[in-house]
């Protein structure tokens, strides 16, 4: 399941990390806002990447609307890419977006060492921020994992709320975080009910977080009600979001009740049936002619299986 080597030559990122001169962040960056999309990666049959696939899934997604891209999240398979890998297609996203959206990377190893070697690989790629999962042993450890990426990258971070994936980050913990650790600006919302806990963390926040709502949007509109500043997914169908954020943002809530209604269907489908949802999004990807291939892996490269 590796890359060719010719497709690697191309690619491979090698700028060391430089943190900014005021690595201090009294708010959340300006381009904190909108609709991040989760990137897929691109694969084909034997398992290898299909980069020029990818640069069609960079398109596809900023001519939806999209103000951010994600590559090597979990909804990515970034938990079944090796460090080349992750290389090849943060590097190649990157180069693809060209300046047009920020790049916020994934980082989602329970391992701090192993964790740090992915945010690492995004500093030298690029990216503008980073998407981190927290680990699965508690508020002490996730206190420390956090401070440590923050720390050694000085990048923007946005946490991973979803305790399918890691721990769970309770109202308090959040602003624990945005307390002590300044460069955490930002939250991916998706433990349930996502629009409830949206205002809690508001209320005890305010501005100084963006909240985000994931779940391929299946909760948009309530979201959008309880003060969300947009979403990190990767629905198929971008411009729905878009359509549904602007609208809403404009007094036109019956525009976003119809923008919610139209990705409601993928988004639905998705939820009852989470374990083929990469999978699902590739499949309609690959119909609307951005994938050249809706191959996913079942593995990582050391054989490690996909995480439920």
């Amino acid at each position: 399941m590796r890359s060719t080597p010719a497709a690697a030559s191309s690619t491979v990122c090698c700028a060391p990390p430089k943190a900014p001169e005021d690595a201090t962040m009294a708010s959340p960056p300006a381009w904190l806002h909108g609709l991040f999309a989760v990137l897929p990666t691109p694969m084909l049959a034997d398992g290898s990447l299909d980069l020029e696939s990818l640069d069609r899934v960079v398109d596809h997604y900023l001519a939806g609307g999209a103000t951010g891209l994600v590559p090597a999240s979990i909804a990515g398979e970034g938990d079944l890419l090796d460090k080349a890998e992750r290389r090849l297609v943060i590097g190649r996203v990157v180069r693809r977006s060209a300046g047009r959206a920020p790049i916020v990377v994934g980082v989602l190893d329970d391992d701090i060492e192993s964790a740090l070697a992915q945010a690492r690989i995004a500093a030298r790629c690029g990216a503008s921020g980073l998407l981190v999962k927290p680990p699965t042993r508690g508020a002490q450890t996730v206190l420390a994992h956090i401070r440590a990426i923050a720390r050694s990258l000085h990048l923007p971070i946005i946490l991973l709320d979803n305790p399918k994936f890691g721990a769970a980050l309770p109202a308090g913990l959040v602003r624990t975080l945005v307390d002590t650790v300044p460069e955490v600006c930002g939250i991916k919302l998706e433990e349930e009910p996502t629009a409830a806990k949206m205002a809690k963390v508001r209320a005890l926040l305010g501005q100084r977080i963006r909240i985000f709502g994931g779940l391929g949007g299946a909760n948009c509109l309530p979201e959008l009600e309880r003060g969300a500043d947009g979403f990190f997914t990767g629905h198929p169908q971008p411009h729905h979001l878009v359509a549904a954020l602007a609208c809403f943002r404009q007094g036109d809530r019956a525009g976003a009740a119809a923008a919610y209604e139209a990705l409601l269907p993928v988004a639905t489908r998705e939820r009852e049936h989470p374990a083929t949802m990469i999978g699902q999004r590739k499949a309609i990807l690959h119909e609307l002619g951005v994938l050249l291939d809706a191959a996913v892996r079942k593995e990582d490269w050391q054989g490690r299986p996909r995480r439920a």
